[in-house]
């Protein structure tokens, strides 16, 4: 049985938009993206810059809780009319994790990673609806709580052919639902 709210997470610019868009397009998951929601709460067009320092502009704490609780919100609605959802955030802290779980006792948490020059090369001149790049990838490193609070799948090697990255994403989960997936 698939579950029915998968967080991927991790650093900027290790592949989580990327794992999450296969999630939504090969298996149907409804895709919350927290930059998205971000950019929502704060009135400002997804694909419309909003770079700040770390911390600050529409980065704060009190904003980051904002969007974390409206993610979670908005997942309770999928899942009520028996949807599933993908939540594609950083969620850096313990709290941000916690707070799904509490919500979604069976979520499904993917721990995305890459090397960091794998994520130097991405966040140099990418156009996404993310404002991170490699200066606010390093304090998000510095500030980065491991998750020791949730069960996870770790995915890296996003830089190899979607089918490939398919492959090992079907695999891992496998080995996580004994072959139900």
């Amino acid at each position: 049985m698939k579950p029915r709210v998968i967080v991927v997470f991790g650093l900027s610019g290790s592949g989580k938009s990327y794992v999450a868009r296969i999630l939504h397009e090969e298996w149907g998951y409804e895709w919350l993206r927290s930059d998205v929601i971000r950019k929502e709460l704060a009135g400002i067009p997804a694909n419309e810059e909003a770079k700040a320092e770390f911390g600050g502009g529409i980065y704060t704490e009190s904003m980051t809780e904002k969007v974390y609780n409206l993610m979670v919100s908005r997942a309770k609605e999928v899942v009520e009319r028996g949807g599933k959802v993908v939540l594609d955030a950083t969620f850096l802290k313990r709290w941000q994790r916690k707070l799904v779980k509490e919500a979604f006792p069976d979520t499904l948490f993917v721990w995305v990673y890459a090397d960091e020059e794998v994520v130097r090369r991405r966040l140099k001149d990418r156009e996404d609806v993310s404002d991170a790049d490699f200066g606010i990838y390093l304090k998000q490193k510095e500030v980065f709580e491991p998750p020791e609070e949730v069960r996870f799948v770790k995915v890296n090697n996003t830089d190899l052919p979607r089918e490939e990255v398919i492959k090992n994403l079907t695999k891992a989960f496998e080995n996580i639902y004994n072959g139900l997936w």
